[in-house]
């Protein structure tokens, strides 16, 4: 009973120290989560929408060169799914999703820089419907994240030589 009531004493005085000074963990979700310092990812419609802003966050948690002040990221995003290859039957045997966007980001009502970017993932269909459905999910997701690595850097590349 004595360790148990000591490993409580010294669990509630690390708690303690580590709220006090600040700490916010890394992966924080929720509603007191904060990516990109002082770059803010508005909200994306769709799924892929939703999919691209996370990894956006992720992307920006180390934030961007030149950017010392509040910052306001917006994207526009399309979805497009272009079939490649058709078997005899007429099925598709290879397709492509690409998600392009166009950004904007803004430091308070000025516009400081916009660009297009692109992220495309070739996939085989399978044969099953079910198949066929969960392999465009998973091209969208990976076309997602490489959309806002290209965006990112765009970003990046852009800012680095302001």
């Amino acid at each position: 009973e004595y360790r148990g009531g000591m490993k409580q004493f010294f669990a509630l005085v690390a708690f303690a120290l580590i709220a006090g000074c600040g700490f916010k963990p890394v992966y924080a979700t929720g509603a007191g989560a904060t990516y990109g310092g002082a770059i803010t990812v508005e909200p994306i419609d769709g799924r892929s929408g939703y999919i691209l802003r996370r990894a956006l966050q992720e992307e920006l948690a180390i934030g961007l060169p030149n950017v010392t002040e509040a910052a306001s990221l917006q994207i526009t995003v399309k979805e497009n799914l272009t079939r490649l290859a058709f078997q005899q039957d007429g099925a598709a045997a290879r397709s492509n999703v690409t998600l392009s966007g166009r950004y904007a980001l803004s430091q308070g009502q000025e516009q400081r820089l916009t660009g297009y970017a692109v992220g495309e993932v070739s996939f085989a269909v399978p044969s099953s419907t079910y198949g066929d459905i969960a392999a465009q999910k998973s091209a969208s997701e990976r076309a997602a994240g490489i959309l806002a690595k290209n965006i990112v850097d765009d970003l990046r590349r852009k800012l680095s030589v302001e």
